[in-house]
């Protein structure tokens, strides 16, 4: 009997997968739970599992083939059966990232027709509700599929069949047709004449998230960058104090972490600053203190969360913040570890970036940009000194809180960061 292999879903937001690498060949043998393949999602890469003992006889899907959920993507076969090949069809739709050979010309579907190889299917269902034609989208999802965002941005209600041009248009309202905004309007691509070997590769699912997610949140937040350079003369001292004990007792200190725990403790008292929006109608503050940190990955950037960091201690903190950043690195986080979190930590500091406008990791209305401790000359009791300056960018979303209780969510943190009562 042959048994299916699926398109894992590795989280409740997860809606298709890409075949990053077949790691068994057709004929293979292999028992339940070997890693058959490796599957990337938009957020995370991670193992389709053999569901039973049996035969590898048939990949369906090809390295780089993009797959919904639940799709076959190849089959097995028991142990001492002859697979003849008669499930070899899959249950639905298979969608491919490869071109079509040059020497077999595409159809061209009939004027308004959908093309299902280019839409997600949460977007085509909504496109099939709401009477959204899309074949006229060009798609920034994996692959170039449509997404939901595209369609609701650029879909077109479908014109009911009618004779002539003038029965064609009346069968929408014209009131009931909301006009696209300027702004909103797709733009004219660049063209770009490449010569000689200039390399063009198409971006992982991982970048083109990163690519939508990034522009999605300036088009939609009102973004606006507090910045601030303070002497944190104490956090330096406590870091240089406590750094042999705890690497005495296998804990790896950092700066990263400390500030994680000041901007914990700072969060209880500024509920503006864990406030967001996520339809602009209504604002939602979070009870938890959870900190996301953007971790620097082959592929692009993660960002793993250290749920209730106000309730850990500044050891348990800094364990935690290793142990993901290593598997962030490695590709092995888990969906729990992602998202919901109140704000996010960004450090450049240590490539020597002073200041910098982070962009909000919506829905989040706060993100807190970390630059480089620099040696700088201060003025101190009629003279001047040399003391640690640490620069800080703090953007939050003008639509949900203003400058002054955000300057003053700001203020809390470098109190905190010279003051650890906390450790």
């Amino acid at each position: 009997m042959a048994i299916d292999v699926i398109m894992p879903k590795f989280g409740l937001s997860m809606e298709e997968g890409t075949i990053g690498e077949w790691l068994v060949r057709e004929g293979d043998a292999v028992k339940k739970g070997d890693r058959l393949a490796s599957v990337n999602s938009e957020k995370l890469t991670n193992d389709a599992l053999s569901p039973e003992d049996g035969i590898l006889v048939k990949i369906l899907a090809a390295q780089g083939e993009t797959l919904a959920c639940g799709e076959r993507i190849a089959i097995l076969s028991q142990p001492g059966e002859q697979w003849t090949g008669d499930a070899a069809k899959p249950k639905g739709e298979i969608k491919s990232a490869a071109p079509a050979a040059a020497s077999a010309p595409a159809a061209v579907p009939a004027a308004g027709a959908p093309q299902a190889s280019k839409i997600t299917p949460r977007a085509r269902k909504i496109a099939g509700e709401k009477g959204l034609s899309y074949d006229h989208i060009e798609g920034t999802g994996i692959n170039g599929m449509i997404t939901v965002e595209d369609l609701l941005r650029f879909g077109k209600p479908k014109a009911a069949p009618a004779e002539g041009k003038a029965a064609a248009e009346s069968a929408v309202p014209a009131a009931s047709v909301t006009p696209i905004a300027a702004e909103t309007a797709p733009s004219a691509q660049p063209v770009y004449a490449f010569a000689g070997n200039d390399p063009i590769v198409k971006m992982s699912p991982m970048q083109s998230a990163i690519s939508r997610s990034m522009a999605g949140s300036m088009a939609s937040a009102a973004q606006t960058t507090l910045t601030s350079e303070v002497e944190v003369s104490g956090l330096v001292a406590t870091y240089r104090s406590i750094k042999e004990r705890y690497a005495a007792a296998g804990v790896k200190l950092s700066y990263t972490a400390m500030i994680v725990k000041a901007v914990a403790h700072a969060l209880e008292d500024h509920p503006d600053a864990r406030t967001m929006t996520v339809d602009g109608k209504t604002c939602w503050t979070m009870s938890r203190m959870n900190i996301g940190v953007a971790v620097d990955v082959p592929d692009g950037l993660i960002v793993p969360v250290i749920r209730d960091a106000n309730l850990k201690s500044l050891r348990a903190v800094c364990d935690e913040l290793l142990d993901l950043s290593e598997r962030a690195r490695k590709n092995r986080l888990v969906e729990s570890e992602l998202g919901n979190a109140a704000i996010t930590v960004t450090n450049l500091g240590m490539y020597g970036v002073t200041f910098f406008t982070p962009i909000l990791n919506l829905p989040e209305s706060t993100i807190l940009g970390v630059g480089a401790i620099v040696d700088k000359p201060v003025a101190r009791n009629g003279g001047f000194a040399i003391a640690p300056m640490l620069s800080l960018s703090l953007t939050h979303d003008h639509r949900v809180n203003n400058g002054a209780p955000v300057a003053r969510f700001l203020q809390e943190i470098v109190v905190s960061l010279n003051d650890f009562k906390w450790i």
